[in-house]
């Protein structure tokens, strides 16, 4: 586990911690305004006029927006050197990032409640605990455009930007993340379920076995990594399939196991094994959210290869 990058509490070192770290920043007005950012717009510079940002004429397409963003250590000094009170935005699908951003004012914490009983828990990642009480929950980008706004209060950002501890927020409180003072890049991807639907992966139906191997719950095949032969993927999906009323939910925690097993161990796609025991649930009646924090919580499990 990665210890973090240690961000200060002072908004010029945390720009440059930022940087330093490679991820592209740029200035944010306390109205959560960019900066303008050619010569033009620079009111030391040479060749400065005075004018509106949408008159602005100097045709650099970064001159307004976020897309002005930089890891430059050399620009993010001189930034916040002369507006050392400005906030620190950073744009998500440059910096590879996709965020849910929940706001309790408009009923974010309601509908991230609805949605996690409808797809499941929501994978843990980088949290930040927004000035107005809301969260940033960020993921890596899943690579192409998400919806703005699917549900009341949460919003997906991907196109547009957030702003990055410790800002201000309008409310007077920072921007903070979550555990401490410390940022971790994120490393979870995306949450399939969240895809758009022509974009989620799809989940192949499992094969039918050639033939029923063991014929009752508690059977299995003979001889795991140390003789004899071991299990398939075929083989979990039959077991969950062949599973009595009443023992599903058991075989399926067992069939998760051994698959998380024999993936650590290289002896199967663990995606596929994925993909097959879930439709075997939906088959027998398990539903996606239990199933998937079943499968999930196999991974955590010791090993215990002995058990049936």
């Amino acid at each position: 586990m990665t210890v973090g990058i240690k961000i200060p509490a002072e908004l010029p070192a945390a720009a440059a911690a930022y940087a330093a770290a490679g991820i592209k920043v740029f200035r944010v007005r306390r109205n959560k305004t960019p900066y303008a950012n050619c010569p033009r717009c620079d009111r030391q510079s040479s060749i400065y006029i005075k004018h509106r940002p949408e008159d602005c004429q100097c045709g650099v397409p970064t001159c307004h927006g976020f897309w002005a963003a930089t890891s430059d250590p050399a620009l993010i000094h001189k930034w916040w050197t002369e507006e050392p009170d400005a906030n620190i935005g950073a744009p998500c699908k440059l910096n590879g990032w996709a965020v849910i951003d929940v706001d309790p004012r408009n009923g974010g914490r309601e509908s991230l409640l609805a949605l996690e009983k409808r797809v499941g828990v929501l994978p843990g990642t980088t949290t930040q605990v927004t000035g107005g009480d809301g969260l940033h929950m960020l993921y890596l980008t899943p690579g192409f455009d998400l919806p703005g706004e699917p549900f009341p209060g949460i919003d997906f950002k991907h196109n547009g930007y957030i702003l990055l501890a410790p800002s201000m927020h309008a409310s007077g409180e920072r921007y903070q993340w979550a555990g401490g003072a410390r940022f971790h890049a994120p490393t979870v991807a995306w949450p399939a379920a969240l895809l758009p639907r022509k974009e989620r992966p799809t989940i192949p139906a499992p094969r039918p076995a050639a033939a029923r191997r063991f014929p009752i719950y508690g059977d299995r095949p003979k001889g795991r990594p140390g003789g004899g032969r071991m299990w398939t993927v075929t083989d979990l999906v039959q077991h969950v399939m062949d599973a009595g009323k009443g023992h599903r939910n058991n075989a399926f925690f067992f069939a998760a196991c051994r698959a998380h097993e024999l993936a650590e161990q290289d002896l199967i796609d663990l995606y596929d094994a994925c993909s097959g025991l879930m439709s075997a649930a939906a088959a027998v009646g398990l539903t996606e959210s239990e199933a998937r924090a079943s499968f999930d919580s196999a991974a955590t499990r010791p090993g215990d290869r002995g058990a049936a």
